[in-house]
Protein backbone atom coordinates (compact mmCIF):
# COMPACT_ATOMS: atom_id res chain seq x y z
CA UNK A 1 0.00 0.00 0.00
CA UNK A 2 1.65 3.38 -1.27
CA UNK A 3 0.19 6.55 -0.65
CA UNK A 4 0.48 7.34 -4.57
CA UNK A 5 -2.69 4.67 -4.47
CA UNK A 6 -4.66 6.77 -2.51
CA UNK A 7 -7.73 8.40 -4.44
CA UNK A 8 -10.28 10.09 -2.38
CA UNK A 9 -10.97 11.02 1.30
CA UNK A 10 -14.59 9.30 2.73
CA UNK A 11 -16.37 9.46 5.49
CA UNK A 12 -16.59 6.31 7.84
CA UNK A 13 -21.04 6.51 7.17
CA UNK A 14 -19.60 6.73 3.09
CA UNK A 15 -17.66 3.50 3.26
CA UNK A 16 -20.09 1.60 5.54
CA UNK A 17 -22.70 2.39 3.02
CA UNK A 18 -20.77 1.24 0.12
CA UNK A 19 -19.64 -2.07 1.43
CA UNK A 20 -22.55 -3.52 3.51
CA UNK A 21 -22.93 -7.12 2.96
CA UNK A 22 -25.74 -9.43 3.55
CA UNK A 23 -24.95 -12.75 4.17
CA UNK A 24 -27.42 -15.24 6.47
CA UNK A 25 -24.16 -16.28 8.53
CA UNK A 26 -23.85 -13.05 9.53
CA UNK A 27 -27.59 -12.39 10.72
CA UNK A 28 -30.49 -10.96 9.44
CA UNK A 29 -29.24 -7.79 8.85
CA UNK A 30 -26.53 -6.41 6.41
CA UNK A 31 -22.91 -5.65 8.17
CA UNK A 32 -20.25 -3.22 6.91
CA UNK A 33 -17.70 -4.73 5.61
CA UNK A 34 -19.44 -8.38 6.00
CA UNK A 35 -16.51 -10.86 7.61
CA UNK A 36 -14.55 -8.69 7.58
CA UNK A 37 -16.37 -5.94 9.94
CA UNK A 38 -14.44 -6.92 12.84
CA UNK A 39 -11.01 -5.26 10.94
CA UNK A 40 -13.07 -2.31 10.37
CA UNK A 41 -14.27 -1.96 13.80
CA UNK A 42 -10.97 -2.25 14.61
CA UNK A 43 -9.87 0.60 12.16
CA UNK A 44 -12.35 2.72 13.33
CA UNK A 45 -11.34 2.40 17.35
CA UNK A 46 -7.44 3.22 15.76
CA UNK A 47 -8.55 6.66 14.16
CA UNK A 48 -7.71 9.95 16.13
CA UNK A 49 -9.05 13.86 15.57
CA UNK A 50 -7.51 14.76 12.32
CA UNK A 51 -7.54 11.52 10.82
CA UNK A 52 -8.99 10.62 7.25
CA UNK A 53 -10.15 7.56 5.42
CA UNK A 54 -9.38 7.37 1.97
CA UNK A 55 -10.37 5.02 -0.94
CA UNK A 56 -7.15 3.29 -2.55
CA UNK A 57 -6.62 1.63 -5.94
CA UNK A 58 -3.15 0.76 -6.99
CA UNK A 59 -2.06 1.55 -10.51
CA UNK A 60 -3.93 0.06 -13.71
CA UNK A 61 -0.24 -2.32 -14.08
CA UNK A 62 -0.65 -4.09 -11.31
CA UNK A 63 -3.91 -5.05 -12.11
CA UNK A 64 -2.77 -6.04 -15.61
CA UNK A 65 -0.18 -8.10 -13.65
CA UNK A 66 -2.90 -9.49 -11.42
CA UNK A 67 -1.71 -7.76 -8.24
CA UNK A 68 -4.03 -5.05 -8.36
CA UNK A 69 -5.38 -4.49 -4.76
CA UNK A 70 -8.45 -1.46 -3.70
CA UNK A 71 -9.62 -0.86 -0.40
CA UNK A 72 -9.83 1.74 2.45
CA UNK A 73 -6.61 3.37 4.40
CA UNK A 74 -6.72 5.30 7.39
CA UNK A 75 -4.33 8.20 7.20
CA UNK A 76 -2.81 10.01 10.20
CA UNK A 77 -0.94 13.38 9.29
CA UNK A 78 0.42 12.08 6.48
CA UNK A 79 1.28 8.58 6.97
CA UNK A 80 -0.91 5.14 6.22
CA UNK A 81 -0.95 3.71 9.90
CA UNK A 82 -4.14 1.14 8.25
CA UNK A 83 -5.87 -0.18 5.62
CA UNK A 84 -8.21 -2.82 4.69
CA UNK A 85 -8.29 -4.51 1.29
CA UNK A 86 -11.59 -4.48 -0.33
CA UNK A 87 -10.96 -5.87 -3.60
CA UNK A 88 -7.87 -7.83 -5.50
CA UNK A 89 -7.30 -9.91 -8.63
Amino acid sequence: MRKEWLQKMVTAAEVEAAHMVEDDRLGPDPVPFGFKNERWRAMLAQMEEGDELWEFRSPVESWEHLAGRAGIALVRQGEIINFIVTMMN
